[in-house]
């Protein structure tokens, strides 16, 4: 597998695995896990958020503004 890098980003990669004493890939295998990782999490957050809405959506609840709760808390 290959790919581009900024040298800037290279040269600050190189420099922290120099001093870790860890190889560039060992980091870039961590930093994209992480990376996938918050990705899922993100994406599971936005179905759950989508699916919530449309439930609301399709129910008949009513929805209030700030304004309203702010009023019926006397605030």
């Amino acid at each position: 597998m290959s790919f581009s890098i900024n040298s800037d980003v290279l040269d600050k990669l190189t420099s922290y695995c120099e001093e870790r004493g860890c190889s560039r890939s060992w980091v870039m295998s961590r930093a994209l896990e992480a990376y996938l990782a918050q990705c899922i999490e993100d994406k599971t957050d936005y179905e759950i958020g989508a699916c919530a809405w449309k439930e609301f959506e399709q129910s008949d609840e009513k929805t209030y503004s700030a304004e309203d709760v702010f009023a019926e808390a006397g605030l």
